[in-house]
């Protein structure tokens, strides 16, 4: 149920910027101090839309790429632990005070 209404809202999110885009085909203008440019404003959107896409992807994947990382290790000292408690549990107890 929660995917169709992620689903529902992307999907009118996706025609809402569509529809204003066909609306406003005008063009803008951004200076940049060295450079100006001059484009449609859905292409600025456009534009926009992808570097903060973009953004996200980078910030995701050095997120992932940590947790994969310390779960690597996690596992490596869980099988050290598990190693010393199976052999710990192969030896008899030995009295030595005798």
């Amino acid at each position: 149920m929660f995917r169709v209404l992620i689903f529902l809202v992307t999907v009118s999110l996706l025609a809402l910027s569509v529809t204003i885009s066909m609306l406003n085909p005008l063009d803008l203008e951004i200076d940049l101090y060295f450079h100006k440019y001059t484009a449609p404003l859905p292409l600025f959107l456009f534009i926009s839309f992808l570097m903060g896409s973009f953004l996200a992807l980078l910030f995701f994947l050095s997120a992932y790429i940590k947790h994969k990382h310390e779960a690597m290790n996690l596992r490596k000292s869980l099988k050290t632990k598990e190693d010393e408690i199976d052999s710990l549990r192969r030896n008899p107890l030995r009295d030595d005070h005798e």
